[in-house]
């Protein structure tokens, strides 16, 4: 008996769609990047047009990249992202050092969204200021704890938090084009850009193509998508552009209501913005960014654990992390 229930636990489950598949994109991408990139971009290339540019050229440049993985998605269909493309083309050595790599990213991800997590949360309730550790391990616990049991509700969790953020952040923009006060920034010399340096613009560039980092995680789920052949190379893309549309405009709605000089006088300039609607506002902002943070912490909780079991399906990793549970959640 105990054999016979043994036998479905390498089976994951097919029950994904493309609704999922954007939302794994934007809740990866979406993370504490967009909140805190805009004052550190602002400092460093002080033009609104570059500012801009940069962002444009960010979600042009995912675009192309993943126009290459998502034909390796749909001819591959299997779960574990670059993994199985790098095993494939390059054998188990080059497989397992893509499929660490990736583990390992998500697992940063996790951890610095946990971090940032605790870190929003003194917004809303100052006590917790002094418990930073115990707030991130209990949201991690939470997030875990949901994964666990299945598929379909981590699922949930992700479309729903997804959902929540981006309809936040397009309010957000709303807002602050329509109720607060424009700035009248000084124009810039036309010097400026030789001035600033191509440096500090290639610098600034890093933290706008880091922020678009995570637009590749649907092809971590790729056998569970019931159609991957339609529904991947769609995730994907449909991902980078409510993205990028997002990105663009939040990074426009900062600019026009506080000026390259606002942006960058702070590490939060949303809660300037927010501060001109009072402190509801400034509730809501908090719990943004700690949904943000979560859906993104999610993402990474569902994605690492499809590369533990697909390196363990192909021999690299001892059998027992092939198992799944019941709900079609992984044991890595």
């Amino acid at each position: 008996m105990a054999i016979s229930e043994a036998q479905p636990r390498h089976q994951l489950l097919k029950i994904l769609g493309i609704t999922f598949g954007v939302a794994v994109a934007v809740g990866d991408m979406l993370g504490s990047g967009i909140l805190r990139a805009p004052s550190s971009i602002a400092a460093t290339v002080p033009s609104i047009g570059i500012i801009m540019g940069l962002w444009v050229f960010g979600a042009v440049h995912v675009a192309i990249a993943a126009n290459v993985f998502a034909e390796m998605g749909t001819s591959l269909p299997q779960s574990g992202g670059a993994y199985i493309y790098a095993q494939r083309a390059f054998g188990d050595i080059g497989g397992l050092i893509v499929g660490w790599s990736s583990w390992l990213a998500f697992i940063a991800g996790i951890a610095a969204a946990a971090i940032s997590f605790a870190n929003f949360l003194p917004l809303i309730w100052p006590w917790a200021s002094d418990h930073t550790v115990g707030v991130a391990l209990a949201m991690l616990l939470a997030l875990f704890g949901a994964n666990i049991l299945g598929l379909r509700a981590g699922r949930l969790l992700q479309e729903t938090t997804s959902l929540i953020k981006a309809s936040m952040l397009v309010l957000f923009c709303v807002a602050a084009v329509l109720f607060v006060p424009p700035s009248h920034p000084a124009p810039l010399p036309a010097m400026a850009v030789p001035l600033m340096g191509w440096a500090a613009i290639v610098s600034a560039y890093q933290l706008v193509r880091g922020a678009y980092a995570g637009w590749d995680t649907p092809l971590f789920f790729s056998e569970e998508i019931v159609n991957p052949g339609r529904d991947i190379p769609r995730a994907i893309f449909i991902g980078i552009a409510i993205t990028a549309v997002l990105y663009i405009g939040v990074n426009g709605a900062l600019l026009y209501a506080l000026g390259v000089d606002g942006v960058a006088s702070t590490s939060l300039p949303f809660t300037i913005v927010v501060r001109n609607f009072g402190g509801i506002a400034s509730l809501l902002f908090a719990l943004t960014a700690m949904i943000t943070v979560a859906s993104c912490a999610n993402a990474n909780i569902m994605g690492g654990p499809r590369i533990i079991f697909s390196m363990a399906r192909d021999g690299l990793l001892p059998d027992f992390f092939q198992s799944v549970n019941r709900g079609g959640s992984p044991s890595g």
